[in-house]
């Protein structure tokens, strides 16, 4: 009796876990797919697109679920006869009370970008956002690109909204491109000089000789100026004989459409300046699926930093990382990375600037850098002398003890690791020798070790 009550009771929690992962899944694909989009012919032809293109390369698979979305159109476009368009089943139906000609963002890609990815609630899942980089973004995740894992790290900062920067690095970055892969027009140049801390391996291509592939990105600045980013598509095809590139893309008049430009023409396109249309072209991109770098123990020159509240400048940590990517935790709490922040990382040094910096806590703080490599844990200590006391003789980093950490602190000074401030200085200067030597940090650790009372100097109490 015992042994069938067991048994039942196996049963019955395999049949509630199963429950539970099929509920938990469902929960999921709710997120991932809206009810109604689930019921469009948008989604039936993306499911035949990646049937199709099961065996394809990640562009190609990109490009076919690009294709399947052709004719998408916004409710919110202006001038669309929405009772018509539903009777004509070309719509999804979405939160009609939300739509207007003045909110660009009241599609199926920016709801899956703010609820799924950004695990916003429902009620903010339609805000006013341009979508041709979320748009693509969302292409490229099913075609398998991203995780959704990377596609936060990497991404979802920029993409929800492309207005904020129109920088060449949070662009390319934002989408986790290989600068190797990446192709600039002589028009780029705006951006690129402003940023001299990146690599950049094919500048000055000629926008008539880029490679472009299918399923490719191309970034456009539709003035012509260079002076930002101001669209991207996925490239369809490039005729070099005729230099018509032909690219499909979101946002474009409300909808999901394949477009064509002609390269050798000068004209006014897409309602901009009249201009050639090859400087309209900024940059291409090829990718790949990500293959993210081996683990290996990732270490930092400086493990111990301190940094006053006073500094006009933030600090540079330089690490054996070969991460294209940096994520920082503070005291184990997710502080920001190099998408979101005021933070550069480039070839293992990462520059984190002084707002960031100042919104940390006075004293000792945990910094964890997370990379796709590995992490490694720093101590950063803040300090604020502008505002707080000088503090004691001895505390250099002024968390109110005086420990090892402030041994440390000096040794480090004294070869070249670390800077201190005018008032650390003075509190590191231990024998008012007026230098700071070993002889400083060798008497605090002897203070330290109770070695000698009579080197307990006044100001150390």
């Amino acid at each position: 009796m015992k042994k069938s009550i067991s048994i039942l009771l196996s049963m019955m929690t395999v049949i509630f876990c199963l429950f539970s992962l099929t509920t938990s899944a469902a929960a999921e694909e709710d997120l991932r797919f809206s009810e109604e989009y689930k019921t469009s012919v948008y989604y039936a032809n993306l499911m035949n697109a990646l049937e199709e293109h099961k065996d394809s390369t990640t562009q190609e698979r990109t490009l076919a679920v690009a294709l399947s979305q052709e004719g998408y159109l916004n409710y919110a476009t202006e001038g669309i006869d929405i009772e018509q368009a539903k009777a004509d089943g070309k719509l999804w139906t979405g939160a009609e009370l939300r739509m207007s000609s003045n909110e660009t963002g009241n599609t199926e890609y920016t709801r899956w970008a703010q609820r799924y990815i950004m695990g916003r609630g429902e009620a903010a899942q339609y805000a006013d956002y341009d979508w041709c980089a979320i748009f693509a973004s969302w292409c490229m995740y099913q075609a398998g690109y991203y995780n959704e894992e990377r596609l936060k790290k990497y991404y979802y900062a920029y993409a929800v909204d492309p207005r904020v920067f129109f920088d060449a690095d949070s662009w390319i970055e934002s989408f986790n491109l290989n600068q190797r892969m990446v192709y600039y027009s002589p028009k780029a140049h705006h951006k690129l000089d402003a940023m001299p801390w990146n690599t950049y391996y094919n500048v000055d291509i000629d926008p008539f000789d880029i490679p472009y592939k299918p399923g490719g990105l191309v970034f456009f600045s539709w003035d012509g100026t260079g002076q930002y980013f101001s669209h991207v598509g996925i490239v369809v095809s490039y005729d070099r004989d005729t230099r018509v590139l032909t690219y499909t893309n979101g946002n474009s008049a409300g909808q999901v459409i394949t477009r064509q430009i002609d390269l050798d023409v000068e004209e006014e396109f897409r309602g901009q300046a009249y201009c050639l249309n090859a400087d309209r072209i900024l940059a291409y991109a090829d990718y790949d699926t990500i293959t993210p770098p081996a683990p290996k123990k990732i270490t930092a020159e400086t493990p111990v930093i301190t940094w006053d509240k006073s500094a006009s400048s933030g600090v540079k940590i330089q690490t054996n990382s070969e991460s294209v990517m940096a994520s920082v935790y503070l005291d184990d709490e997710y502080y920001g990375s190099i998408i979101e922040s005021n933070m550069i990382f480039h070839e293992g040094l990462l520059t984190i600037g002084g707002s960031e910096l100042r919104r940390m806590e006075r004293g000792a703080n945990k910094l964890t850098l997370a990379f796709d490599d590995g992490e490694v844990d720093l101590t950063v200590y803040i300090t604020d002398t502008e505002n707080e006391p000088m503090g004691k003789i001895g505390d250099i980093n002024l968390d109110g003890t005086i420990t090892i950490g402030d041994i440390t602190l000096i040794q480090q000074y004294l070869a070249d690791f670390e800077e201190l401030s005018k008032a650390q200085r003075f509190l590191a200067d231990i024998d008012e020798d007026g230098e700071i030597t070993i002889t400083d940090a060798a008497i605090l650790q002897r203070w330290l070790a109770e070695f000698s009372e009579a080197e307990r100097i006044g100001t150390i109490k």
